[in-house]
């Protein structure tokens, strides 16, 4: 009888030890995703050697340039404005924001380009009497699929740095939100009208001479 019951302890002890490595070498790797799922894979860590990630071969490609939607982007500024999409000029500025003529008396601007969700716009303007930017963005229907708001909108303070322009620089640079121009100046009206009065022109601080504005498109 004794010797049945040590035989049963011994059996106990491996038994607890197996449990005890296989406890310590397995454990579970958590991914968190964009849409709130969070998938847990159990894992012996003792057997990866890296983690890669690689498009899924079912992915079309056809959808992956769908996202991206032609349009034709309107703006104006008074009194200058340099307009970057990306970190790429919509039109030729010779010379730059901070020197050019007084251009707000023109009518509005306006370039073709496409626009995807994540795209990056940011913009470099000079005041004189009036301020403000208004920017609008509609697609080949004619629908406002993007616009100058409080929300989408901040400004950002990349000091004297010559690539200001590019995304990395608006989106590691200090923020403050903007403020609303409440009395556009009259080309601003116009191509606001023609919209059904939907965007909003915004500014820095007004009492500054520059300012630089930024937004990361999200596609209405």
């Amino acid at each position: 009888m004794k010797g049945r019951i040590k035989h049963l302890w011994i059996i106990m002890i491996i038994a607890f030890s197996l449990f005890s490595i296989s406890a310590s070498t397995f454990g579970a790797m958590t991914v968190f995703l964009k849409d709130g799922r969070v998938v847990t894979v159990p894992v012996n860590k003792d057997d990866i050697m890296g983690i890669s990630f690689e498009e899924s071969p079912f992915a079309s490609s056809d959808k992956i340039v769908a996202a991206a939607v032609p349009v034709t982007i309107y703006w104006h500024m008074a009194d200058d404005a340099d307009v970057y999409l990306n970190g790429k000029p919509l039109r030729r500025y010779e010379p730059s924001f901070k020197t050019r003529g007084d251009e707000a008396p023109q009518p509005a601007f306006s370039a073709s380009a496409s626009l995807k969700n994540g795209d990056v716009f940011t913009v470099g303007g000079r005041r004189g009497g009036s301020y403000g930017l208004m920017l609008i963005v509609v697609d080949s229907s004619g629908r406002v699929v993007f616009k100058t708001d409080q929300q989408s909108w901040k400004v950002y303070m990349p000091g004297e740095r010559s690539d200001w322009y590019q995304p990395g620089v608006a989106i590691s640079s200090p923020k403050a939100p903007v403020t609303v121009q409440p009395d556009p100046w009259y080309p601003q009206k116009e191509l606001n009208k023609k919209f059904n009065n939907i965007a909003l022109s915004i500014w820095g601080v007004p009492s500054e001479t520059f300012s630089y504005l930024t937004a990361t498109v999200s596609l209405e």
